[in-house]
């Protein structure tokens, strides 16, 4: 199968300085990778450049097996789920008309001159709702769901688009422990259903690795320091040496693992 995202050799360099280098990867469709390391490492950098919005310095980023040139269709069909966009929505936009702007490709709902949601638009982000269990949540303004029900509402705006790739870009920064863990065991039912988007999920915290996340790429300065099944890449010694600390221990949970810092 050829894969949906694969990066030959890759550089990025930004005012003479080396941000990426010789970085080599592959995604298919169907999995789900986490995107792991410290600040500075490279991990934004790796998600333009995989996602089209910018262009490498050296080497190859092919979709589909094709080196393309222009990508604004590429990017319509990219879910893009970062914890910034919550502070954009309206807050007085109700949570359905909230989804219906995945379509629209705007934030905040807005009724132009020129264009207008339709009765069907309004039925999909309620379909979009009830697929992820959240349809209870529709006629509640933006501004007053919790952190978690934010993030599922943002993720039911990215599925308007019919995306083959779902990005989350630190979607649990600023949750308390609480609605963290409600949010990760809700995003966890809906990546392991069959009919999940392909997705990539950038963290700093080991734990929000989620039994359905298969794959791990741990990042470190500029490199890939592992990248595979997540088994294989989360392991003491891996962190240890991309974060450069010790762990007192690793602990394996519920199919999560859990560092220790010593």
């Amino acid at each position: 199968m050829v894969p949906m995202i694969e990066l030959q050799a890759v550089d990025y360099t930004q005012q003479e300085t080396e941000i990426i280098r010789q970085v080599s990867w592959q995604l298919r469709t169907g999995e789900h990778w986490a995107i792991l390391g410290p600040n500075g490492s490279g991990k934004t950098t790796l998600l333009k450049l995989a996602c089209g919005y910018e262009w490498p310095s050296g080497g190859r980023v092919l979709r589909h097996g094709e080196e393309l040139i222009d990508l604004r269709e590429w990017r319509k069909r990219i879910g893009w789920i970062a914890n910034d966009l919550v502070g954009k929505v309206p807050k007085r936009d109700l949570a359905l008309e909230t989804v219906v702007t995945g379509r629209t490709a705007q934030v905040g709902l807005r009724y132009l001159p020129t264009f207008k949601p339709s009765e069907q638009d309004f039925a999909d982000a309620a379909e979009r709702l009830q697929e992820i269990s959240c349809s209870h949540l529709a006629e509640k303004p933006f501004g007053v769901l919790s952190q978690g029900e934010r993030q599922q509402v943002l993720f039911a705006r990215a599925r308007m688009a019919d995306p083959v790739l779902l990005v989350l870009d630190e979607p649990c920064a600023g949750m308390d422990p609480g609605v963290r863990e409600r949010f990760l065991a809700w995003l966890d039912a809906q990546l392991s259903k069959p009919d999940g988007p392909t997705t990539l999920l950038v963290t700093h915290h080991v734990e929000e690795i989620m039994p359905s996340i298969t794959h791990t790429l741990l990042m470190s300065d500029g490199e890939i320091a592992q990248a595979g099944p997540t088994s294989e890449v989360v392991s003491k010694a891996t962190i240890e040496s991309a974060y450069q600390t010790k762990l007192a221990e690793l602990r394996e949970l519920g199919g999560r693992r859990w560092p220790i810092w010593g």
